[in-house]
């Protein structure tokens, strides 16, 4: 498949939706995270980008079709998002293109935490196989289903404050 090959950063993958990254992209590269981890679930997260929806969609039909079983954690903050791939042990996806402009959009991939993908630890792995086709051969289809780990990421942040010295604004 031809692809942008400057949306392979050195720490994720971000470029102008739809232009460098569009939902053809984003199908192809859920199925190479698949085929490269080698995993059997992944986490999937998105951020409130107008173009995210059809970006979360598109990767997970990829790594669905690789055989990933997904975990969709919804719209989430990506330390939401951090937070459920350590507490479920699982490879993650992030649909965002964080600080930058409305019209990107990307993906921060990490392969189990703490561990994340980066240009030299396999985003570039990544980009191979998407420009080569070169994805393993799915023996299922993986399945979908919803988390929402937004309590427990709450109640966990209260943990790291003392509430009764908290004055008001």
């Amino acid at each position: 498949m031809q692809v942008n090959p400057g949306i392979f950063k050195a720490y994720d993958i971000r470029g102008i939706y739809p232009d460098d990254l569009n939902e053809e992209v984003g199908y192809a590269i859920g199925r190479a995270f698949a085929s490269f981890l080698k995993v059997d679930t992944v986490i999937v997260g998105r951020d409130m980008r107008l173009s995210s929806p059809a970006q979360f969609d598109a990767v997970t039909r990829g790594l669905m079709k690789q055989g990933a079983d997904v975990i969709n954690i919804g719209m989430v903050s990506t330390d939401q998002y951090y937070y459920a791939c350590a507490n479920l042990g699982h490879a993650g996806m992030m649909v965002t293109a964080s600080h930058n402009p409305a019209q990107y959009s990307g993906f921060k991939m990490v392969k189990k935490m703490p561990q994340l993908l980066s240009g030299d630890e396999g985003i570039q792995d990544l980009r191979r196989i998407v420009e080569n086709d070169a994805y393993d051969t799915p023996t299922r289809q993986g399945t979908m289903t919803e988390i929402d780990f937004s309590e427990d990421f709450v109640n966990m942040v209260l943990t790291l404050i003392d509430i009764e010295n908290l004055r008001p604004l």
